[in-house]
């Protein structure tokens, strides 16, 4: 019994079991190379995944499995892709804008919306794809799903350092002086008038001009403007967002309604909906052994307890509308 319930768990990591198809699309000038992956059965929704930040491949080095084969099981369909110059794709993620995230985004979609007809057809993007998703339109998909997405680049990155320095053990007086020269030295990096000289030690030049054309993101006008269906949730013990804050803004910002609207902060929960007695961190890469062996045996249990069955019984109920395809 005990080795048929470790080999259970450890199926959530195989996604090579699943059925599956190539996923490739053009977008931004770039070739994108992905996986779409099939439920057994005729599936109820389809989505693609949209990374957050980071070189990250079709399945975030397998970290995105769990969560694959969860939706799989409650027969939606998923696809996802390479990042732009990695694994297969073309290109250069950090030469990306987040407007180029969000036309990446798009053609997925619309190379989706050629793959299935009748079904609700949606985005799920996870953190910085919160500055790429809230421009798409109904022209674009049904629905859209944000897991620990920030409204303000520039806010995220300092609630980050606080949570940061206040684990190092730094006192409030002192975190608020760290962040203020925080901001005088990257008003000099990364500023309007800033040049290669201005690098940040240990910053290759891709990832200062990738800083340098984002830093500015700001999500306020395209949440404004949305006429999608919307589920935004955070874990609220996220340590990279600041999820009430986010949340309280989205809900100004967001018409909620009974289905197609709903803004949740989520019990219990980390930055990924993990569950955060066990795995919460800023960043996989600090995770402790024990963690990290743990996530393994879990699998999609490592996430908090009912989070993922909300996000997939909200994506059921979105009903499909017409998406223009030409």
């Amino acid at each position: 019994m005990v080795t048929g319930l470790v080999l259970w768990r450890l199926a959530d990591h195989d996604l090579d079991r699943r059925k599956s198809e190539s996923f490739d699309f053009a977008a931004a000038g770039q070739f994108i190379a992905g996986t779409l992956w099939l439920p057994d059965d005729a599936p109820h929704a389809a989505v693609v995944l949209v990374h957050g930040d980071g070189a990250q491949d079709r399945t975030a080095a397998g970290g995105y499995a769990p969560l694959i084969n969860s939706f799989l099981d409650g027969g939606i369909a998923v696809a996802a892709w390479d990042k732009p110059g990695v694994g297969s794709s073309s290109g250069n993620w950090l030469h990306n804008s987040m407007a180029d995230r969000t036309a990446i985004s798009r053609a997925a979609l619309l190379r989706l919306g050629r793959r299935f007809d009748g079904i609700g057809l949606g985005a799920v993007g996870f953190s910085q794809a919160g500055w790429a998703l809230p421009r798409l339109t109904q022209k674009d998909a049904d629905f859209i799903v944000l897991i620990g997405a920030a409204v303000s680049w520039q806010d995220q990155g300092d609630y980050f350092a606080r949570r940061r320095l206040a684990r190092e053990g730094l006192s409030p007086r002192d975190i608020e002086r760290t962040i203020e020269l925080q901001h005088r030295s990257e008003a000099r990096a990364f500023g309007a008038n800033a040049q290669a000289a201005d690098i940040p030690e240990g910053m290759s030049p891709d990832r200062w001009g990738f800083v340098r054309r984002n830093r500015g993101a700001d999500a306020r006008e395209a949440l404004s403007r949305l006429d999608l269906p919307l589920l935004a949730i955070w874990g609220a013990e996220d340590l990279n967002v600041d999820a009430d804050r986010n949340a309280s803004i989205y809900r100004e910002l967001v018409a909620q309604s009974d289905t197609g609207r709903r803004i949740i902060v989520w019990p219990d929960a980390t930055h990924g909906l993990l569950k955060a007695a066990a795995y919460n961190w800023q960043l996989t890469d600090d995770w402790s052994w024990f963690a990290k062996l743990r996530f393994v045996a879990e699998g999609r249990y490592a996430f908090a307890p009912g989070a993922l069955d909300v996000v997939m019984n909200w994506m059921r109920d979105q009903r499909h509308d017409s998406i223009e395809n030409p």
